[in-house]
């Protein structure tokens, strides 16, 4: 059954073809702005807060930061599982607000209120419940929030609409990470009780950012009704003209077997030129370390060098920061090197910036230069991250075959998913391996020296990547006309 075009009208001013509308994209940009902000303090927090409760569980069999490890990578587990489902069952949508937006008024509420309980749970079973419960929550809304620009967005221009949803991600984790600071303001951190208080307080303004968010979105982006109800789903997609906004109805899915990411592994492996693998390894192994630094830099930060949350916060704010400012020089040096050049730079110079904290507090005895000296080189080493991350993806496009772009895309997102569920578990294996084979060094240095190792990792995993990189012959920019890798970076992009 076709939905009738008189029926559900646009309750939007349509695109004018071929211009942006920047506004617009800014506010579409809030969705995924939700689950940032909620993702940086998160990731932050949660390996402090494990760790105490930890310290409370008869489970000394397990090392304390495996345990942590194996507790931070469960949103990836969710979202590996989840979120094709999620994506699927938002096409089918009928509901009087959109397709998309009852996901993000359900996903959002629910996701708010979860994370604004976290801090409040006291028995680690009952904590752990809320996380499943909140990594299910964002979950549920993530596909729905990526597939929302593009969904209203001139195709030709999608690609510059999805650089303005990564900025607003970049601006998400600032604010997931000023509320440390902000908290600093009003309590006392240099006490146990404040500390509690502070990071209680810093779980309810990320909240209030992301109910806030909810509001403005479901006021200033009215998609076109689908359906009657708040919530059905039917058996056939809905489409939507990204242009006027019409409702174009029900459509078949495109006929043909549909293919998992394992069977596109399978392709990759098959070809007789090794390049792509090569350079799919390399990605994996560079993510390896990154991740490993998105779970435990603060656990670094504030148990071994003993700053307060709101300190080491504010180092963590930097990198997205470089990132954004990154951008613009990063494909400017792209275009001109190479982008193979540009990705073993940057593995090449986040090697060294590791290397470099590795040693800093070693070199800067006074704490003041030593922080100040920290924010440089995080600064420096989010700018080789965006080296690897905005040319990775375009290297497997151009090594992919013809007709097999999709295919290398999903195994490039098989690697990296890989890579962020393995990695924290792997780190936090190698720091209590650390505390066991070394426990005078712990003993004499203080608690949390074993996360001084956190910077070896990373170098050893940039030092790994750069082996595989070395194998890689093919995949330099020329190959590809700018216009065709907008086009691809329109239609594959994952933000």
């Amino acid at each position: 059954m076709n939905i009738s075009k008189s029926k559900y009208k646009p309750r939007m001013t349509p695109n004018v073809p071929g211009k942006l509308n920047i506004k617009r994209t800014i506010l579409i940009g809030l969705a995924f702005l939700t689950s940032q902000a909620a993702w940086a303090y998160y990731n932050f927090i949660m390996p402090l807060m494990l760790r105490e409760f930890y310290a409370d569980m008869n489970i000394s069999w397990l090392g304390a930061d495996t345990f942590v490890g194996m507790v931070m990578v469960l949103d990836n587990i969710v979202a590996v599982i989840c979120l094709p489902y999620f994506g699927v069952i938002s096409d089918h949508t009928h509901s009087k607000h959109g397709k998309r937006m009852p996901y993000m008024i359900l996903g959002i509420i629910l996701g708010a209120i979860s994370f604004s309980l976290l801090p409040h749970m006291k028995i680690f079973w009952a904590l752990f419940a809320v996380i499943m419960f909140f990594n299910l929550s964002l979950a549920f809304y993530r596909s729905a929030a990526m597939s929302l620009m593009p969904d209203l967005t001139d195709p030709k221009l999608r690609s510059t609409g999805n650089a303005l949803i990564q900025i607003m991600g970049a601006f998400a984790f600032l604010l997931g990470y000023s509320g440390p600071i902000i908290m600093n303001l009003f309590y006392d951190v240099e006490t146990y009780e404040g500390t509690v208080a502070a990071r209680i307080g810093s779980f309810y303004f990320v909240s209030v950012v992301m109910l806030v968010g909810l509001m403005i979105l479901f006021f200033s982006i009215k998609e076109t009704p689908t359906g009657e109800k708040f919530l059905k789903i039917g058996k056939l997609p809905i489409s939507i003209d990204p242009i006027t906004f019409e409702n174009l109805g029900e459509h078949p899915s495109p006929i043909g077997k549909k293919e998992n990411k394992l069977t596109y592994l399978k392709t990759v492996l098959s070809d007789k030129d090794k390049s792509a693998l090569f350079m799919l390894l390399a990605l994996f192994a560079s993510s390896f370390g990154v991740n490993a630094i998105e779970t435990f830099y603060s656990s670094f930060a504030i148990i071994y060098l003993g700053w307060t949350d709101g300190m080491a916060s504010t180092v963590l704010m930097i990198a997205p920061i470089s990132l954004v400012i990154s951008a613009y020089p990063v494909g400017k040096l792209s275009d001109k090197f190479g982008r193979k050049n540009a990705v073993t730079l940057g593995l090449i110079g986040l090697a060294f910036t590791v290397e470099i904290l590795h040693y800093l507090d070693l070199w800067l005895l006074n704490p003041s230069s030593y922080y100040i000296g920290t924010i440089i080189s995080i600064f420096l080493a989010g700018f080789f991250i965006a080296l690897i991350s905005i040319n990775g993806i375009v290297i497997i496009w151009q090594l992919a075959p013809e007709g097999k772009i999709g295919a290398y895309t999903g195994v490039y997102y098989l690697f990296t998913q890989a890579a962020a569920i393995i990695s924290p578990i792997v780190a936090g294996f190698q720091f209590d391996l650390y505390t066991q084979v070394f426990p005078e060094r712990i003993q004499l240095y203080g608690t949390g020296y074993q996360y001084r190792q956190l910077f070896f990792y990373v170098l050893m995993w940039q030092l790994i990547a750069l082996i595989f990189i070395s194998r890689v012959k093919r995949g330099e920019s020329e190959e590809f006309t700018k216009t065709h890798l907008k086009n691809l970076a329109e239609q594959y992009s994952d933000g």
